[in-house]
């Protein structure tokens, strides 16, 4: 499977862009790549919220 790849612009602030860059400085990667891995993370949890819908579910022991 091959990824696409495409080009885009963010107008982040200075706050989120220094903690962004501190984070990434951590991990010890480069800015760009946490921040596509920050974006990939929140893609997720975006798609499983749609999938499994927001509210929270309580699973129960059927004891019967």
């Amino acid at each position: 499977m091959t990824e696409e790849m495409e080009t885009i612009t963010l107008d982040i602030s200075d706050d989120v862009f220094m903690k962004l860059a501190m984070q990434a400085h951590e991990r010890n990667v480069t800015l760009n790549t946490h921040i596509i891995d920050v974006l990939k993370d929140k893609l997720k949890d975006a798609e499983y919220q749609f999938e499994k819908g927001t509210k929270p579910q309580l699973l129960a022991e059927d004891k019967t």
